[in-house]
């Protein structure tokens, strides 16, 4: 990763246009093998998963049915509704025939709820576990001081003290684990209870513990993230970067997942752009008998590569991302199509949809 940390915004367009890489710009409507000529939509699916079954690409889904005058918002999609993949204008395109139920005495009954963009369960790391904060308001934020068996981490036996503007009611504890430029991203590590005031401190009890607590977790509001009703995938921005967090305790990444890139609307992202994770391509020597990678880790093989022949190969895109919140300085992105695992560090660019 060292050679990319300072790799210039004008690498983009090099990065895109090389081999492995040029058919993920200029996207077009192309249909997954064996995609069904019909389907009933059932309790527990998701935009996301019927976009699947008809597109290898399944952030594409806005050309399939959001231009498309039977389904004029794809969120009103309801459980019992049969979607049918007809051809427009040399485009495959989805119509809808709703499905109406009656009551026994001729009534129309009431639609379930309509189906989301994704599951909650696809996103629960994200909308319930991580909370990005600035760091004026970390430390403004109420604090746990300890208990009184002073051991350096809680583990909830015994009432802790806080300190700071709290009233007594539910509250969720948060521990500091990746700071960004102007920004704390923090991490949900229990419930509390705030029940009395002694003193200038406050007393609570710790419940739900998912790990001990320390000296120094804040402790929050425990509302819950709001999900956009409707995100439509569109262009990322100008611009380049690093996945500096990730919203789970693995070393490796994949679909699915939620991580922290470390750019936000400061810098131009929004809500539903799309950016590629790439991977350099290594550097082989050339001039010897046989090719042979470069061992960036091998002294002799990066002292040589001042003098020996080599050459890089091409980048390679490793995974899909979406953006679905973003702060001034940093976004969350789902990784939403995923070739290999991704680590915290690796680079990313924009996609482009047009």
């Amino acid at each position: 990763m060292v050679g990319w940390r300072f790799l210039p915004i004008a690498l983009i367009g090099f990065l895109l246009s090389a081999p492995g890489i040029a058919e993920t710009s200029g996207d077009v409507l192309r249909l997954r093998e064996g995609a069904p000529q019909e389907y009933v939509v059932k309790k527990g699916d998701t935009l996301w998963h019927i976009s699947e079954l008809f597109l290898n690409d399944p952030w594409l889904w806005p050309e399939l049915w959001r231009v498309n005058e039977d389904i004029a918002n794809p969120h009103l999609i309801y459980p019992g509704d049969r979607l049918y993949l007809i051809w427009r204008d040399g485009r495959p395109q989805l119509v809808r025939k709703q499905q109406k139920t009656l009551l026994p005495d001729g009534e129309i009954k009431p639609k379930d709820q309509a189906i989301p963009m994704f599951s909650r369960e696809q996103l629960a790391s994200y909308l319930t576990e991580h909370r990005v904060m600035s760091v004026a308001e970390f430390e403004q934020a109420p604090k746990i001081l300890g208990d009184n068996r002073g051991a350096p981490r809680v583990n909830g036996m015994a009432p802790v003290f806080v300190q700071g503007d709290v009233e007594p009611g539910p509250y969720r504890v948060f521990t500091p684990f990746t700071s960004l430029q102007g920004e704390q991203l923090v991490r949900y590590v229990a419930n509390a209870r705030v029940t009395m005031q002694q003193g200038d401190l406050w007393e609570a009890e710790l419940a739900n513990l998912q790990r001990e607590v320390r000296r120094g977790d804040v402790l929050l509001s425990p509302d819950r993230v709001k999900l956009p009703e409707m995100i439509v995938p569109q262009s990322g921005a100008e611009i380049d970067g690093y996945i500096v967090a990730a919203l789970n305790e693995r070393l490796e990444q994949g679909k699915f997942d939620v991580v922290v890139l470390d750019r936000g609307t400061a810098d131009g992202v929004e809500i539903g752009q799309m950016y590629q994770a790439v991977r350099p391509g290594i550097i082989v020597f050339t001039g010897g008998e046989r090719p042979r990678a470069v061992n960036r880790y091998k002294p002799s093989d990066d002292l040589s590569r001042l003098w020996r022949e080599t050459k890089q190969l091409p980048a390679k895109v490793t995974a899909e991302l979406l953006v679905i919140e973003v702060n001034d300085h940093s976004s969350y992105a789902m990784v939403v199509g995923s070739e290999e695992w991704l680590k915290v560090g690796d680079y990313y660019v924009p996609k482009y949809l047009d």
